[in-house]
């Protein structure tokens, strides 16, 4: 009996240090274990460390190189620069303000291109009117202005912008009113009155200004100052027996115009101002107005 009970106490003490000691194994080997992950994240945590700081030196030695813009103005001269000089915000703003003034002004340049694209610079019309001839220092009244009237037909080419120039050709006829003393021998009539017809060929030239213009310039109100070349190329049978060798070869005109046009309408009123006499003796410098109605193209 008392070898039965010890053998139970070796058995149980046996057991007892087999469990002890394979606790502590246990413990060793799970201490071994978190040792070797610290070291691990340790050494981990190292070259974390280090690779940061490699791409920092990789970094300033690249902005060393390339220096980026870090609101700093650099100013180079051939191949050494300088950055010496810091801006604050009032400078970064009047450069925005100076980036958006030059914005501004290529756009105002764009429409000034595209408006002179689009502007009508060249135009061609032809045109119908009436007149009424006088001489200088002649008083017209409503009885004779109906013997006066003639008409006018024409062409003219016109270019340019506000300022244009303008060039065509006339024929004009004309019906001016001449006397001369009678002798008082026959029905006792003291002076011989009678309406002369003539046809004349005009060269008109002008230079204008649109005070007021559309977009294209196609409507607009129109002053102008000009000169014509006046020749005679008939005249009518008449009391006086006065032919094309009576009256002068050429006369210069001066022009003064006044015009409105409505897209491809356009109405004018013209005033002829003789310089020379179209007679060779006598008071003939002739004064014509007119009114004339025309089609542009």
């Amino acid at each position: 009996m008392k070898i039965l009970s010890k053998t139970i106490l070796l058995a149980a003490s046996v057991c007892t240090t087999s469990i002890v000691f394979g606790q502590q194994n246990s413990y060793d080997e799970r201490y071994d274990q978190y040792d070797r992950s610290s070291r691990r994240d340790e050494r981990r945590d190292d070259r974390r460390v280090d690779d940061r700081l490699d791409e920092r030196r990789d970094f300033n030695r690249r902005t060393q190189e390339e220096p980026r813009y870090n609101n700093r103005y650099e100013e180079q001269r051939g191949n050494s620069r300088r950055a010496d000089r810091m801006y604050d915000e009032r400078d970064l703003s009047r450069a925005y303000d100076e980036g958006y003034e030059d914005g501004q002004r290529g756009q105002e340049i764009s429409e000034r291109q595209e408006h002179h694209q689009n502007y009508k610079h060249f135009t061609f019309g032809v045109y119908a009117g009436a007149n009424s001839t006088r001489f200088e220092g002649e008083t017209v009244d409503g009885k004779d202005l109906t013997g006066r009237l003639g008409y006018q037909l024409g062409f003219f080419v016109r270019g340019g912008g506000r300022i244009y120039g303008q060039i065509g050709a006339e024929y004009l006829t004309s019906s001016s009113q001449f006397f001369k003393p009678g002798d008082g021998q026959v029905t006792g009539v003291k002076d011989i009155t009678a309406n002369i017809d003539q046809r004349y060929l005009h060269i008109p030239a002008y230079i204008g200004v649109k005070v007021a213009q559309s977009e294209r310039g196609i409507s607009g109100i129109r002053l102008a100052l000009g000169a014509e070349y006046a020749t005679p190329l008939s005249t009518d049978k008449n009391d006086f027996n006065l032919g094309n060798a009576d009256f002068q070869a050429a006369t210069i005109n001066g022009l003064a115009g006044l015009g409105f046009d409505a897209g491809p309408i356009m109405l004018d009123f013209v005033y002829h101002y003789g310089f020379a006499d179209v007679l060779s003796s006598g008071n003939s410098k002739r004064r014509i107005l007119g009114v004339n109605l025309g089609f542009k193209f």
